[in-house]
């Protein structure tokens, strides 16, 4: 794994492989892979390793052709309850969709 050693930034500048997973860029597997393969850059703070959150991003968008947002709806639509009328015209409503 080519990893390089950087200071410790913002949560938010920088994710943890697990953090990547949970929101949805990819498995835990798959994100050790393409760093392994050099697809994505990877940077070392203490024992662990973590992603920029721009590089990442980019390189979804590049390699798989998603823009992550899109790629976060779809994870957050799939493991969503499936919502009866009443509920999907109240969600509508709140979005702003519609009345």
């Amino acid at each position: 794994m080519s990893t390089v050693t950087h200071p410790a930034s913002s949560r938010e500048d920088f994710l943890t492989l697990k953090e990547a997973a949970a929101e949805g860029y990819g498995a835990y597997s798959t994100l050790r892979w393409w760093i392994h393969q050099g697809k994505l850059p990877a940077y070392k703070t203490g024992s662990r390793v973590k992603i920029k959150r721009e590089d990442l991003e980019t390189f979804i968008v590049q390699s798989h052709g998603v823009d992550p947002l899109e790629a976060h709806v779809r994870a957050v639509v799939a493991e969503a309850p499936k919502l009866n009328p009443s509920q999907t015209h109240r969600l509508r409503f709140a979005l702003g969709g519609g009345r």
